[in-house]
């Protein structure tokens, strides 16, 4: 049941937009990030959508901002609930096929310096470059991109609590 409170001041919570982009081989655009160490460095382009902005918009938004590429997201891939852990709220993140370039493609860091480059990576390559929920949400965008529906996840893979790809 609703109350009062959950309708006029829900809870915060994150939203984002992230992109699929392949190139010709079928490997991965990851955003190298700055202030991130380990596995969280690299991700897929994309990040939190602002308030009011639809995930697609903030993956649109952030695609260009993070790249310098103007793209229209295409279909939903993955939709990823995360609970809160500590170091972040809990959220919804997107991925949207966003379709292939080449490795030619220019691409151009935003000043400030929170992209520190990129890096094309082989779908087998992932593991240990990347989180666990991002192989998990790359390599299960990549099965809905070859003819599989839309994946719903729920928490970090291989952890207790965490529901298998829908």
């Amino acid at each position: 049941m609703h109350t009062e409170t959950n309708i006029t001041a829900p809870p915060q919570r994150r939203y984002a937009g992230l992109a699929l982009l392949r190139d010709e081989g079928g490997s991965v655009l990851l955003v190298e990030r700055a202030r991130r160490a380990g596995p969280d460095r690299f991700g897929l382009v994309g990040g939190p959508a602002r308030p009011g902005e639809w995930a697609s918009l903030a993956c649109q938004r952030e695609v260009r901002e993070q790249t310098g590429l103007r793209l229209v997201p295409g279909r939903v891939l993955v939709v990823h609930y995360m609970p809160a852990d500590g170091q972040a709220r809990e959220g919804t993140d997107v991925v949207f096929d966003c379709g292939v370039i080449t490795r030619r493609t220019p691409l151009s860091p935003p000043p400030g310096g929170h992209v520190a480059g990129y890096r094309w990576v082989a779908p087998d390559d992932l593991r240990g470059l990347v989180a666990p929920y991002t192989e998990w949400r790359i390599n299960l965008a990549l099965e809905a991109l070859d003819g599989g529906e839309v994946h719903e996840l729920v928490g970090h893979p291989n952890v207790t609590g965490a529901l298998p790809a829908s």
